[in-house]
């Protein structure tokens, strides 16, 4: 199974990837920011922007990645990764087609809340994540799947919930 995390910049998703891997045994993190890291600073002058989402092979080269490990490994794949276009969601799209259990998952905290997390990361007021809260909330609030509140959740809780949902996909 893939199980895509999504949600605004600090909102948790990594910290519940790392859950629920360890939670879950044999799982993999799939690190999406890497991809479009390369895409983006392989493009001289950032053409498309600094969303990996707007460069059309990032979207084409996690595809590739994803249904190649899940084909060649077959461990479930843990992607926490920002989503905030709804033509991204053409990636879980073609990972079911191609017959792959997938589960897209949206969390969502207050704007405060995202902002007091990023701060306690130790990233800067003003930062980059910061100036896109509201961009990323309403864009991930737009897409399909299964929404998560994470006011007021530890990260214990929210692994029980997830786990919960995912086994009553399955």
């Amino acid at each position: 199974m893939i199980i895509w995390i999504s949600g605004a910049y600090g909102v948790g998703k990594s910290t519940l990837a790392e859950a629920l891997a360890g939670r879950m045994g044999d799982a993999l993190v799939f690190d999406a920011e890497e991809v479009g890291n390369a895409v983006r600073g392989n493009y001289p002058d950032c053409p498309y922007g600094y969303i990996f989402e707007d460069y059309p092979l990032w979207g084409e080269f996690c595809y590739r990645l994803l249904k190649d490990i899940h084909d060649n490994f077959q461990k479930d794949i843990l992607v926490p990764m920002t989503l905030v276009r709804s033509a991204s969601y053409r990636i879980i799209q073609a990972l079911e087609r191609d017959g792959i259990e997938t589960f897209f998952i949206v969390l969502e905290a207050s704007h405060q809340s995202i902002h007091d997390r990023i701060l306690a990361r130790g990233e800067e007021e003003g930062c980059w994540c910061m100036e896109n809260i509201e961009m990323a909330r309403s864009g991930c609030a737009a897409l399909p799947g299964s929404h998560i509140d994470t006011e007021g959740r530890d990260v214990e809780e929210l692994t029980r919930i997830v786990m919960n949902e995912i086994t009553a996909k399955r």
